[in-house]
């Protein structure tokens, strides 16, 4: 019977190294998995808070003009695997900004913005959801606004504040 001959130390130590970078990064893949999804399920609990940057719109409804209020529509995607429910909405960081026809037009100085500070809501939205809402009188244009601005439907950055919801 021939004799079988083993793997000479040179092998054997390559295949080792090989073994251990091969655990090393492997362990390192599950970390970087456990601190992304937190231990691989969902790691938002019940009432957790949920915050989220958001463009709203002003209402078509109720056109704003100088002087005026108007509504504020938000479109709230929650592309989470659990339900939300929102209890506030304020102003957002960035800019509101008129359409291009009424930019075009000379619309410049809007003095648009949220009316309050902080506009109490109760939304709810479902999990992996979109959902639309009012909130009537959420804007106001400054009486010094420039006509050219009447009837502009301006985007308005918005923050939203609710909590994680679970069955």
């Amino acid at each position: 019977m021939p004799r079988r001959r083993g793997l000479d130390p040179r092998t054997r130590g390559i295949l080792v190294a090989a073994a251990v970078a091969a655990v090393i990064v492997n362990a390192g893949a599950m970390w970087a998995y456990w601190k992304i999804t937190g231990s691989g399920s969902d790691s938002t609990g019940a009432g957790a808070s949920v915050e989220m940057g958001l463009r709203g719109r002003s209402s078509l409804d109720v056109p704003l003009a100088p002087g005026s209020t108007g509504d504020l529509t938000v479109t709230v995607l929650n592309d989470n695997d659990f339900a939300i429910r929102v209890s506030s909405v304020a102003a957002g960081t960035g800019n509101v900004i008129a359409d291009d026809e009424h930019r075009e037009n000379g619309c410049e100085r809007h003095g648009v913005s949220i009316a309050r500070p902080d506009l109490a809501v109760r939304w709810e939205v479902a999990r992996n959801d979109v959902a639309v809402f009012t909130v009537p009188g959420a804007l106001r244009m400054a009486a010094d606004a420039d006509e050219a601005c009447r009837g502009a439907v301006f985007t308005v950055p918005v923050r939203i504040t609710g909590e994680a919801r679970r069955p």
